[in-house]
């Protein structure tokens, strides 16, 4: 089975999600600076879960909106093209990629990591002055080939028939992921940037023109295991990451995102 998943991998034949098309539309829509919020709020129109699921992450902690949104196009106004391109993202992913039959619970975890890290790794931006809206995409995709891993593997295990148990399953979606990742970010045309961190956050200083970010990504995907589960990453291993000194992280700075954790949890408690 490991193998014929390497086989597949190879020849490109791993079955990747689509963006759903609404999805799609909005990304590449937001991308052209001078779009109108009202074609944007037709084309969100056109979907009414795509939309509900908008309007509900717009009042979400996540975002902070101080004064409830009620409208679309209230929503569109207040965050703006990149914050809304962000959250297609982060639905197509809630509900098209993270969705794997007989690994709901595990699934869940993932998604739940994902959005912790691209919280940390917003943070870790704002210290730096990088790119916000890109450090919290890198964040959210970072671990995206994990799921859809996971779903090849079991599709494999029925059409092989052989009985594999869900720990081989997991180690083989953690062998491979960033290179499934890599290629569904760029089956989903997002940015070279972006695809070269999720397929080096694991090695950073390998990446050959966004090692920082792969750093940063790095350190908030530890962050994210820290705050979710403290039994794999502890406090004492986040003080002394070896990302902190290529990263120029101040010992409060690091003391700010710790202290962080609860706060980032109850946000995720609330979005999931």
């Amino acid at each position: 089975m490991h193998a014929a998943l390497v086989r597949k991998i190879e020849s490109g034949e791993i079955e990747l999600p689509v963006l759903p098309e609404v999805a799609s539309q909005v990304i590449t829509a937001s991308m052209d600076e001078a779009c109108d919020i009202r074609k944007l709020s037709t084309i969100l129109n056109r979907d009414q879960s795509m939309a509900a699921h908008v309007l509900r992450l717009c009042n979400s902690a996540m975002y902070a909106a101080s004064v409830p949104i009620v409208s679309l196009q209230q929503a569109l106004s207040r965050l703006g093209l990149k914050r809304i391109r962000e959250i297609a993202l982060l639905i197509s992913c809630e509900t098209k990629v993270f969705k794997v039959a007989g690994f709901d619970l595990r699934v869940r975890a993932l998604f739940r990591h994902s959005l912790a890290a691209a919280a940390f790794a917003q943070e870790i931006a704002r210290a730096r002055r990088w790119n916000v809206e890109e450090a919290f995409l890198c964040g959210l995709l970072h671990d995206i080939g994990r799921p859809v891993l996971l779903q090849a593997l079991v599709d494999l295990r029925k059409e092989m028939d052989v009985d594999v148990e869900k720990e081989s399953i997991e180690e083989a979606s953690r062998e491979f992921h960033c290179r499934v990742g890599k290629d569904l970010a760029t089956r989903w045309n997002l940015s070279d940037r972006l695809i070269e961190t999720i397929e080096f956050h694991h090695d950073p200083e390998s990446a050959p023109t966004v090692s920082r970010t792969a750093m940063m990504t790095r350190l908030a995907d530890d962050l994210a295991h820290f705050a979710l589960g403290k039994d794999r990453v502890s406090e004492e291993e986040i003080r002394e990451h070896p990302m902190n000194v290529p990263l120029n992280m101040y010992p409060d700075e690091l003391e700010g995102l710790i202290q962080r954790r609860e706060e980032i949890v109850e946000m995720i408690d609330k979005m999931t």
